[in-house]
């Protein structure tokens, strides 16, 4: 006689860095909601990526000051303006990013979405008003990313027009939020929406994506 036993399957089947990426954005967004206010403004001037204090670290480089701009490539993405954006952030991550992490692996998944924030940042840098001090935080940059490399993923299942529909439909939203006012009555006065650095995180998870693939496909070759 045998007997079937229901497996015991997660909820939340979530893949290990991915679950590790979304649980530090929420401590780090919990420390800032408890901290006090001459420490969050101390967090967000130091650790936000501000293209006016990188453009004057450029302009006469040294080594502290290049670090500087490493380190805030990285934490800004792990700040957020409130609860709203961090969970919006958060809950499209653990959708496109455990997507993207089984699809390549943990390594190139931490890869794909830490340059995804580095090109968004530097697409933001590249638009900024120089004469404007603007902060930019978020993990959007990364987290298009993802979503970029989920095109890619995807590509084979629902060839090519179902993926320049879901391109579209996610730049088409990206832009009419980032570049109209209705951005402002999403985030409130006194923020926007990052749309050149969702742009540059896209573009950049799609490329890193297709980089993978054919790397899958190389060494499937070589054997």
């Amino acid at each position: 006689m045998t007997e079937n036993k229901p497996q015991n399957v997660p909820v939340f089947n979530v893949p290990t860095a991915t679950k590790y990426i979304v649980a530090a954005i929420f401590i780090v967004h919990l420390l800032t909601e408890v901290t006090t206010p001459d420490t969050l403004n101390w967090v967000y001037n130091n650790f936000s990526f501000r293209p006016a204090v990188v453009t004057s670290i450029l302009e006469s480089p040294t080594g502290p000051g290049l670090f500087h701009i490493f380190v805030i490539l990285n934490s800004h993405m792990f700040l957020h303006h409130d609860w709203m954006h961090m969970i919006l952030n958060a809950g499209m991550l653990l959708a496109f990013g455990s997507m993207t992490e089984r699809r390549f692996g943990a390594m190139k998944f931490l890869i794909l979405f830490f340059l995804s924030g580095w090109v968004g940042a530097f697409a933001e840098y590249l638009i900024a008003d120089p004469n404007v001090d603007v902060y930019l935080y978020g993990a959007s940059g990364g987290v298009f990313g993802t979503m970029g490399a989920t095109a890619i993923i995807l590509l084979p299942r629902f060839r090519l027009k179902g993926v320049l529909a879901f391109v579209g439909a996610l730049l088409g939203i990206n832009l009419l939020i980032g570049a109209t006012p209705l951005g402002t009555l999403l985030v409130g006065d006194g923020a926007g929406i990052a749309w050149a650095a969702h742009c540059g995180g896209f573009a950049a998870g799609m490329v890193l994506a297709l980089f993978y693939m054919r790397m899958s496909v190389a060494t499937h070759n070589s054997h």
